[in-house]
């Protein structure tokens, strides 16, 4: 018998990146609240989105660049879509993501991002600022 009143998650967490106090890139999460639209359901707020785009990468090993870090310069969330994505940030800590998973990228945080899959990797970006916004809120 299902339970009339469930309690469902007032937020969505998220990993992403920050910086640090020392200004390097480092892990964390971030809360996107959430509405409950129904007994068993819940969204966000619409979020304002600068733009999306699919990616698809293939894993084919490179000789050059292997560890190269870069920046996004924009605030955005990547999801996977399909294959494995392996991200190092800055401090020397590496996450591996499968499809489903996010990550919401901070502009000025240092990364790099390596296709490590027996399948291509694709993913989804949704760009929500053109620029680094400090102290950016999910509504």
């Amino acid at each position: 018998m299902a339970t009339p009143n469930l309690n469902l998650a007032k937020s969505y967490r998220i990993p992403g990146y920050k910086l640090d106090a020392n200004g390097r890139s480092t892990w964390t999460y971030y809360d996107i609240p959430l509405l409950q639209t129904g007994p068993m359901s819940a969204l966000s707020a619409n979020q304002v989105g600068m733009s999306w785009g699919l990616g698809l990468s293939q894993n084919s090993p490179k000789p050059y660049n292997m560890n190269e870090m870069h920046k996004t310069n924009q605030m955005g969330i990547v999801w996977v879509m399909s294959g494995h994505l392996e991200t190092t940030i800055q401090v020397g800590e590496m996450r591996r993501r499968a499809p489903g998973d996010g990550n919401f990228v901070h502009g000025d945080c240092l990364h790099h991002s390596t296709m490590r899959s027996a399948v291509p990797t694709t993913t989804l970006s949704l760009n929500l600022t053109n620029t680094v916004t400090p102290g950016y809120a999910f509504k």
